[in-house]
């Protein structure tokens, strides 16, 4: 399946690696201005508190980091079915369907989240396991456990809710069978990872700055570049037709893709002050939230291909 050029008009790829760039040099200049490093050393041992046993908590972080591995590498790379996506061909600035397998699998943005989620958990839960058996837990699992913990509830909490707000129903409007959303490892990585990191920062109730809103930011601008970097491969293409520098809003995408993941962020982070305020009207905020944004299946009374799976993948 093919449609119309996507690139019509001026190529913006200039424009977009430059606002890339400035978008990269300011949040760099962001990190040291604001003083970063001193907030991380500060908030790292509150990732390691909680009214519960921290066993409890080891044994959950390390669920879940298992969990995201596992999904990674047997349901998805290792997966024998190829999976389905339509994607922008570069040469020819076409969308095509195409099917994915092996590391093919983990180049969108909801699988790099699923990988973060992942290692954010497995760093987290062995900092909390050094912490059960007395061991001083090491200054660099801190800095990365409060550095991931933040991209991961940015990205996590953007890819749910445009997968149910967004993209299911665009499937829905062509008439696509969207069966494939409902897959266990896209429940994982569209569902499972906001539940996940919102039990655990309900029950861990760590100490979270707006200025860790950064962090998601240089996650995002790292996804950019590469599906920039990917897409001149041979036979190389974007994953997301907004993701093309060519196009004409292409800069305006960035800008505003960068800037969800920020806001996502800040509303965990708001979250998070809510819940040390009353653990109860936080923990009933944060459990709204989530339900509104995950989705595990939806009727759909005319689309006769809403529960089908594609026989093509």
């Amino acid at each position: 399946m093919e449609q119309a050029s996507t690139t019509e008009g001026p190529d913006r790829t200039l424009v977009s690696l430059l606002c890339a760039l400035t978008i990269t040099l300011l949040s760099v200049a962001f990190f040291f201005v604001f003083e970063l490093s001193t907030m991380i050393a500060e908030s790292g041992q509150s990732f390691q508190t909680s009214a519960l046993p921290m066993a409890i908590v080891g044994v959950f972080r390390y669920a879940c980091a298992y969990l995201a591995f596992h999904t990674v590498v047997f349901w998805m790379i290792r997966n024998p079915v190829p999976g389905r996506m339509f994607v922008v061909l570069h040469e020819t600035g076409e969308e095509a369907m195409i099917h994915t397998t092996g590391f093919e699998r983990i180049g969108t943005f909801s699988s790099w989240t699923l990988m973060v989620f992942g290692t954010a958990f497995f760093v987290a839960g062995t900092a909390t396991w050094m912490t059960v058996f007395n061991l001083e837990v090491p200054a660099l699992l801190d800095t990365l456990t409060v550095v991931l913990m933040p991209i991961a509830y940015g990205a996590a909490f953007i890819t749910a809710t445009v997968v149910r707000y967004v993209i299911i129903p665009e499937e829905i409007a062509q008439q696509r069978p969207f069966g494939t959303f409902f897959k266990n490892y896209e429940l994982v990585m569209h569902n499972y990872t906001v539940i996940f990191l919102a039990i655990d920062l309900w029950l861990v109730q760590a100490h979270l700055n707006w200025e860790f809103g950064i962090f998601p930011v240089y996650f995002g601008i790292v996804y950019v570049l590469f599906s920039y970097a990917y897409a001149r491969l041979p036979r190389g293409y974007y994953i997301y037709s907004f993701l093309d520098p060519r196009i004409n809003m292409a800069p305006v995408y960035l800008l505003a893709l960068l800037f969800a993941c920020c806001l996502f962020y800040f509303g965990l982070w708001g979250m998070s002050l809510l819940i040390q305020w009353s653990a109860l009207l936080g923990g009933l905020a944060l459990a709204f939230w989530v339900s509104r944004i995950v989705l595990f299946r939806r009727q759909v009374s005319d689309n006769p291909y809403a529960f089908q799976f594609s026989t093509e993948g």
